[in-house]
């Protein structure tokens, strides 16, 4: 089996390698290890992600964070896989994971820790790259990084839940899903229509039918305080075109019409707000 070395893999006296790979479509990636730790997320095509835990299936917005030591491999799907990766020093990490505990995303035991992100979060991983690539970044760019992904890498996430429900429901808030229902979101989750409400009542406490409610309107909280966009086209977005509904949902989640939850994040910052409804 490869191993990489830190050595080989460093360039240019920077503490960290960053790079972005396109695996052509039906290409086999032979299993290896390294003695650093890295992180990788999916951009775009789907694959499968080769540990020694076996087989994991890998989709735009997978984030996946390896340890050193970490035996894994790839195979690209019919489409291809295209990956942004960050390798960095396994002593960088073991200095940050004493200030995030247990949220730290490269903690020895089990397999290695994955979580389909939203596209917000994944456009600011982007952003990340856009800051990685400037000339004379360094330590404390590393730093402010790797810890920005690991509060990504557990937000919202209770303790316990099982990863795929968690990820099906980051996956399920995209404009593409949310107009699904409960049937796109116990396809996104792995499991059944009897099992996802059993998943729902235990960790949320509600039924499927509520969850799906809530990410839709959780989605539409964030698009009226992010855009612009007339909120009439926000509710038909998020799967509940009836403006009757979509308010009275909104307000009973919020405690609040969604024009005045606009207003509220637009006056913070002083800004003239959207006078439209």
């Amino acid at each position: 089996m490869q191993t990489i070395l830190w050595k080989t893999e460093s360039y240019g006296g920077k503490p960290f390698h960053l790079a972005r790979h396109s695996i052509p479509a039906g290409t086999h990636l032979g299993i290896h290890r390294h003695d650093f730790d890295e992180a990788f997320w999916v951009e775009s095509g789907e694959g499968l992600h080769r540990t020694a835990q076996g087989e994991v299936e890998l989709a735009p917005g997978d984030a996946v964070c390896i340890r050193a030591d970490d035996a894994h491999g790839f195979r690209a799907g019919p489409r291809g896989l295209r990956l942004v990766n960050v390798s960095f020093p396994q002593a960088v990490g073991q200095r940050l994971a004493t200030a995030c505990t247990a949220a730290w995303p490269w903690r020895t035991g089990g397999p290695p820790r994955q979580r389909r992100l939203a596209p917000a979060a994944i456009g600011r991983l982007h952003g990340w790259v856009a800051e990685l690539i400037q000339p004379g970044v360094g330590n404390a760019d590393l730093d402010a990084f790797l810890l920005d992904l690991t509060r990504l890498m557990a937000r919202d996430e209770l303790p316990g839940v099982p990863h795929r429900f968690a990820n099906g429901c980051v996956a399920f808030a995209a404009p593409r899903q949310l107009l699904g229902g409960t049937v796109t979101l116990a396809l996104l989750c792995g499991c059944g229509a009897a099992h996802l409400n059993r998943l729902c009542r235990r960790w949320h406490g509600c039924t499927a039918s509520e969850q799906v409610a809530r990410l839709r309107l959780d989605w539409a909280s964030r698009e009226l305080r992010l855009t612009a966009r007339p909120v009439a086209d926000i509710a038909a977005a998020s799967g509940m075109p009836h403006l009757g509904h979509f308010y009275r949902r909104f307000r009973g989640r919020f405690d609040a019409t969604p024009k005045a939850w606009r207003d509220a994040a637009w006056n913070l910052f002083g800004t003239a707000t959207d006078t439209r409804s």
